[in-house]
């Protein structure tokens, strides 16, 4: 398999974490980012196989693509079962479903906000404050929604599942940017901490924070 990823793309970590943790080999190709052109100039190649032209793009064995990360990995999910990052009871499969679209929603309605108000303005020279603090509320309503579904639980769903990247991606880059969990919120500290330990999830982070530093 070829995956089209950007190492600053929350939504490729999704995939390469999933990967990671299904012990799925690829061949990775890699659309760069940085400060001044953003995510360009992209390849051809990959426009060509890339129907919105965002990573990140999945070439299964047989030569088809398949776009969006959480298409990608309800594909691997097929074909690589095991270990599965669902719930086994369908109730919560469904509910497992829905948090990874909220975190989801979250890197792209708020953590896209602090990447341009802050991360791309780090002298505050034009920030947007009043889009900053919306986007803050918003975060800490998540973090809230991670605290409930933690309450007797190492992991959101019991273990390491499909909602536990992108929900660890918001936690972390929101925390670097000025958005840090609440210390009213100890579940979701404990959470993260124990995830950013898996080595799935730990390295991809690592290359994510020193690419960041480079860009």
């Amino acid at each position: 398999m070829i995956l089209w990823s950007g190492l600053l793309s929350p939504y490729s970590a999704k995939v390469r974490i999933a990967c990671n943790e299904k012990n799925i080999r690829y061949d990775l190709r890699e659309v760069p980012w940085s400060r001044k052109t953003l995510w360009g100039p992209k390849p051809p190649e990959f426009l060509a196989i890339s129907p919105r032209g965002q990573v990140p793009v999945l070439i299964a064995d047989d030569g088809r693509a398949i776009a969006d990360s959480t298409m990608i990995i309800e594909y691997l999910e097929e074909v690589c079962p095991a270990p599965s990052l669902l719930p086994d009871d369908p109730v919560e499969r469904a509910h497992c479903r829905l948090l990874e679209d909220d975190a989801d929603r979250a890197i792209g309605e708020n953590i896209t906000v602090l990447v341009r108000e802050v991360f791309l303005k780090p002298d505050g020279v034009g920030r947007d404050t009043v889009a900053v603090a919306d986007a803050t509320v918003r975060l800490q309503a998540f973090f809230a929604q991670l605290e409930r579904q933690l309450a007797d639980r190492d992991f959101l769903f019991g273990h390491f599942s499909v909602a536990e990247a992108p929900a660890f991606i918001t936690v972390g880059y929101a925390s670097i940017m000025g958005v840090p969990v609440p210390s009213e919120m100890p579940r979701v500290a404990a959470w993260y901490q124990r995830t950013l330990h898996r080595p799935s999830v730990g390295k991809e982070f690592d290359a994510m924070l020193a690419a960041a530093a480079r860009a």
